[in-house]
């Protein structure tokens, strides 16, 4: 079978190449340019596949990237959300676009350097956490669809870094780049509010104000809080203050104190479900609210074609609309959505129609 492998040059596109070729698949390499940092990353992918002795093409997806994945982000930045990009690449590029490329060169299943697995029962793929649970990948995963699920393979699942580190080593291959990476491949300086700036994300200033409307400060653009921050705040006083709610429609930052950033209920929508059959009021799952969040315990309350309604085991701290939240039961991730709003971000709605301080609000913003 002629597989085709989604690489960028790094250790697990690599690895996840080898793997697959060292198991008897004719493999090829196939490279995506994004976006203007892409140049580099290409030469790091044809060094890779030299090293493993596969040939590589390379596809210029960057039209696609901007329209599908960046200017999302920049949309959802202005609207004072917080985003998270890979999850929507992951599904409109990678396994979507680029398989598409991939069957053009003959190949039927693309593979990429996810740790997580796939696995199938009666028939039908799961998608699974990682046997390494420190390094699992599925929760960028979760949009993919059943139909994509039968057309990929992720060879790392079953292994940990540690291990496809000395894999590579024991078969003698050198990489240009090797490190891990935290920060997004179109933003490799991770200087958020430069690149939102660069694009012409408009930033009004306008008031910060605690739960009782009360005006604390200014701030210069809604775009550079996030639910729970608590640095750059710029206001002083006997207590911490934390970001609990960002109204694009008012220009309003709303703070309050850390216990006042947690939340009993979350909405999630835009639903891909892989195990439908689990979506049922009363149902338990595990769900992770953002990618580096711990899973922690919640149950259905509502379930609608388009939306969940989630309660916390324990109230949860920072639960910023934008972000995706992942269910799982047991290993297998059930299904997934974006974080919409949330009951503390409820109660604070009817903030945009009080008087702040005895100002209008019309002339604070």
């Amino acid at each position: 079978m002629r597989v085709a492998v989604a690489m960028s040059g790094g250790v697990d596109s690599t690895a996840s190449a080898l793997l697959l070729k060292k198991a008897g698949f004719d493999v090829i390499g196939l490279h995506m340019r994004l976006h203007p940092h892409s140049d580099a990353v290409a030469r790091n992918a044809g060094y890779a596949a030299g090293q493993i002795g596969v040939p590589l093409f390379v596809f210029d997806l960057s039209a696609d990237f901007r329209n599908l994945v960046v200017e999302p982000f920049l949309r959802e930045y202005s609207r004072g959300r917080t985003p998270s990009p890979c999850p929507l690449c992951n599904r409109l590029i990678k396994t979507t676009l680029l398989f598409e490329r991939a069957r053009e060169l003959g190949c039927e299943k693309l593979a990429t350097g996810h740790y997580a697995r796939i696995e199938h029962t009666a028939g039908l793929p799961s998608l699974l956490r990682a046997l390494d649970r420190a390094k699992d990948q599925s929760y960028f995963l979760f949009t993919l669809t059943t139909e994509i699920l039968e057309r990929t393979l992720l060879p790392l699942g079953r292994y940990t870094k540690t291990y496809v580190r000395e894999f590579l080593r024991s078969e003698g291959v050198t990489l240009i780049h090797d490190e891990e990476s935290q920060e997004l491949c179109f933003i490799p300086d991770n200087d958020y509010k430069a690149f939102l700036k660069r694009h012409a994300v408009v930033s009004r200033p306008g008031p910060i104000v605690d739960l009782e409307g009360n005006v604390l400060g200014r701030h210069g653009g809604i775009c550079d809080y996030t639910v729970g921050q608590r640095r750059g705040l710029g206001i002083c006083g006997p207590m911490p203050h934390y970001v609990v709610r960002i109204d694009p429609d008012t220009n309003v930052v709303v703070v309050g104190t850390r216990e006042q950033t947690y939340s009993s209920t979350v909405r999630i929508s835009a639903i891909n479900s892989l195990e439908p059959q689990c979506l049922i009021p009363g149902a338990r799952f595990e769900v992770k609210i953002r990618s580096t969040a711990s899973p922690v315990p919640c149950t259905l309350i509502n379930a609608s074609k388009d939306s969940l309604d989630l309660a916390f085991d324990t109230p949860q701290s920072a639960v910023a609309p934008g972000q995706a939240a992942v269910l799982y039961v047991g290993n297998r991730v059930a299904c997934g959505g974006w974080i919409g709003e949330t009951d503390h971000q409820a109660c604070t709605n009817d903030l945009q129609v009080r008087q702040y301080g005895g100002t209008s609000l019309q002339s604070l913003i």
